[in-house]
């Protein structure tokens, strides 16, 4: 969309993943400055890219004056024709909407609407109407000095997550009523979110919006310079400050990793973990994906990729046993092994009776004391003896019976 006096200004007719993120401010102010003040002059433009002004138009009256008298030589002096001034309606085009009409839907939009009727009760000293206050604080905050410190800075990082607005303007005011003012910088300056608030689906817009030179640059090398601009000369991209930063966190991290990043995470309204355990694992998902852009840029010596992947290994392991169990306290498959043979050879304890103990002892003592007098006694083994003698009674007897 090209407009006099302003350039090319991308709207989202032009390109829904790459508009300004100001297209609708822009607009507003360019209607304005031609001269559109009334609601109905935006509704003719959206109807056909032009309004009907009407004109003061001086021109001659028709009726014909009458013819004077004739002078001493006859001749009559020449009668002065009347002039009347007449109003008159003329069809006035307004570039660029009367040539393109795709451009024609942005007259209807409400939030440009409302931004006009701020401009025209502020020029003509009015009070402002109370759905026109949240636009001037908006306004305020856009305008205000472009210092890390200005309220747009915190603002434009949070809008870039996919916390809600509530809680958005919780964490930055305290105060929900000023929830509109809000939404309205969202509308008219850093429009990022679509219809219901909800972040725009688009990467590639959300990307732009944080990162608009491409990835942040942060320092200079050894031999790079700087031009007037604050452009790095062969690069093409300035170096990021603090809020670049922010807004890179929140497009690319989210709402947590911005919080704790600000050191806001113990008051902020949208953070419902606060443990450490969290914080660290926002943290680990910070380093490897430093750590993977490193790698595949080769941006990463042999040795510190090998200790890379030793911690990959080591981290896969604590996810596993985590996920089996191990790491919320409970047995893990190997400990459950172990802990079945130790089982099987570890010693039985029994619960002995005190009574069952001393007769049981006094049971052994008898036997004990029976087996003594029975091994003290003597023994006079005559078995051999009387078995031959039985012999020869038997062989005596059959030598007789013969």
């Amino acid at each position: 969309m090209n407009l006099p006096e302003t350039g090319d200004i991308t709207t989202p007719i032009d390109d829904p993943c790459q508009f300004n993120p100001a297209w609708r401010s822009i607009v507003a102010g360019y209607l304005f400055s031609v001269g559109i003040r009334a609601k109905d002059d935006l509704a003719s433009i959206a109807r056909s890219g032009s309004v009907t002004v009407t004109l003061n138009v001086t021109q001659d009256d028709p009726k014909e004056p009458p013819k004077p008298a004739k002078g001493k030589k006859g001749k009559a002096p020449k009668a002065k024709k009347k002039r009347k001034t007449v109003e008159e309606q003329k069809v006035r085009r307004i570039h660029p909407f009367y040539e393109n009409p795709e451009y024609r839907i942005l007259a209807a939009d409400p939030w440009i609407i409302l931004q006009l009727r701020m401009f025209n009760d502020e020029i003509d000293g009015k009070p402002l109407a109370d759905e026109c206050v949240p636009l001037k604080l908006a306004t305020r905050w856009y305008m205000e000095q472009d210092t890390e410190a200005a309220m747009k800075k915190r603002l434009e990082p949070m809008l870039l997550t996919t916390i809600g607005m509530d809680i958005i303007t919780l964490d930055l005011t305290g105060l929900p009523s000023l929830q509109p003012a809000i939404e309205a910088y969202e509308r008219l300056f850093f429009n990022c979110r679509i219809d219901n608030f909800e972040l725009n689906p688009s990467k590639q817009l959300i990307q732009r919006f944080a990162m608009p030179w491409g990835p942040l640059k942060t320092f200079l090398r050894k031999f790079e310079e700087v031009d007037e601009d604050g452009f790095v000369i062969g690069d093409g991209r300035p170096l990021a400050k603090d809020s670049d930063v922010w807004k890179a966190i929140g497009a690319t991290m989210g709402y947590e990793a911005l919080m704790y990043y600000w050191r806001w995470d113990e008051r902020a309204h949208g953070i419902q973990d606060h443990s450490i355990k969290r914080m660290i694992e926002i943290s680990w998902k910070a380093a490897v994906g430093k750590l993977f852009s490193d790698l595949y840029t080769g941006n990463i010596a042999h040795e510190d990729a090998a200790k890379v992947l030793s911690a990959y290994t080591a981290q896969t392991k604590f996810i596993s046993d985590a996920s089996k169990g191990a790491g919320s306290g409970e047995e893990g498959d190997v400990v459950k092994a172990l802990m079945a043979v130790l089982y099987q050879t570890s010693p039985k304890m029994v619960a002995i009776d005190a009574e069952e103990v001393v007769n049981k002892d006094e049971e052994i003592r008898s036997r004990i004391q029976s087996q003594l007098a029975i091994s003290k006694q003597e023994i006079d083994d005559k078995g051999a003896q009387v078995d031959q003698e039985v012999m020869n009674a038997q062989i005596d007897g059959a030598v007789d019976l013969k």
